[in-house]
């Protein structure tokens, strides 16, 4: 399964949101990211994220969860696209994401992103 996954990986050396905005300029294939914060936020806020994946665990982390994910990222507005379930209880949930101008509900708080795919 890695030797799959690093045949379809591509290196870049250029700074990560230029060459999405190329890859996505020139047509290249569905792209994902897992797992790195600071680049989903960079590419948020750039507005290349066509799709916002959430995947909900029903676990609660009191004791011992202390990392706020989304600290830093702008006020974003999720329309929901799809959603499944996995044994029950695991919830993917897929939304187009909008970020907002302004306090989400405010009038006039959505800019829309600047791809279209």
């Amino acid at each position: 399964m890695l030797n799959e996954a690093l045949e379809i990986s591509l290196l870049v050396s250029i700074h990560a949101v230029k060459a999405v905005k190329e890859m996505k300029e020139n047509g290249s294939n569905s792209m994902r990211t897992m797992g790195s914060l600071k680049l989903c936020r960079s590419l948020l806020n750039a507005g290349l994220v066509d799709r916002f994946r959430v995947a909900i665990f029903p676990v609660i982390t009191g004791a011992t969860g202390n990392n706020r994910i989304y600290d830093g990222y702008p006020d974003v507005a999720l329309d929901l696209i799809n959603s499944q379930t996995f044994d029950g209880r695991i919830q993917l949930l897929e939304y187009i994401p909008r970020i907002l101008a302004g306090p989400p509900g405010a009038i006039g708080g959505a800019k829309s992103n600047a791809s279209t795919n």
